[in-house]
């Protein structure tokens, strides 16, 4: 395997592995020593000196072999279908979402799921997710496959590991949240975004276009439009 194929590996690993040891194992520790603002600055600290690590070991590692073709029509739709839902959940999670660090819990075994909510209590983690998977799609190349696939991990086993965590600190408050919600997005409540779905139109256009422009691929909706001056 190359060598800038194995630096990422390691790079992706130390990434995932560092934020679970620091929002389960060490956390604790890591509060008494710094406080919890302090740890928050650690924490941050460290999340985003690992993320440059990543995109360094990731422009460094081969673009190549490609393990499927990605430039076919359905491919392309898939990922605009996907994408757009990606974003949405995304937009959607930015909204008393009571996953987020310092969100108060208090009466959240009464509160009764609308929105997002009624799709996955993860609306956050599955769009990290969903993004990263059909970047695969289009992007089928090893190092597309290790640094997403990691993200995938995180996103998923993180999701999981804050309902438990969460379910500790506060019991039946988030208990009852639980039973309310579910874990993976159902599909079948999809209109519960309401705005949401035009509201994601404006981010998911910029994240696209910013892709193309840094990747000089056209991908999504771009990949239909070509010749435009972008």
């Amino acid at each position: 395997m190359p060598t800038g194929l194995l630096v990422l590996i390691m790079a992706v690993a130390g990434f995932v592995g560092g934020h679970f040891l620091l929002s389960h194992a060490l956390r604790a520790p890591a509060v008494a020593v710094f406080g919890r603002a302090g740890f928050q600055v650690v924490y941050s600290v460290v999340a985003i000196a690992m993320l440059i690590v990543i995109m360094e070991a990731y422009r460094r590692a081969p673009p190549w072999p490609m393990l499927w073709s990605p430039d076919t029509m359905a491919l392309q739709i898939v990922f605009d279908v996907a994408g757009y839902f990606a974003v949405a959940l995304f937009v959607a999670s930015l909204i008393g979402n009571p996953g987020m660090v310092g969100a108060n819990l208090n009466g959240l075994s009464t509160r009764v799921p609308h929105g997002v909510y009624l799709i996955t209590r993860h609306p956050m983690m599955f769009a990290i997710a969903i993004w990263c998977a059909v970047e695969i799609l289009i992007g089928p190349s090893l190092r597309n496959l290790i640094s997403c696939g990691g993200l995938i991990v995180l996103a998923l086993l993180g999701a999981h590991l804050q309902d438990r965590k969460k379910t500790a600190q506060t019991g039946r408050e988030w208990g009852q949240w639980v039973s309310r919600t579910p874990f993976w997005p159902d599909l079948r409540r999809i209109g519960g975004l309401g705005v949401i779905w035009g509201l994601a139109a404006i981010p998911w256009l910029l994240a696209t276009w910013l892709q193309v422009r840094v990747t000089l691929v056209s991908v999504g909706v771009w990949y239909f439009f070509p010749q435009l001056p972008y």
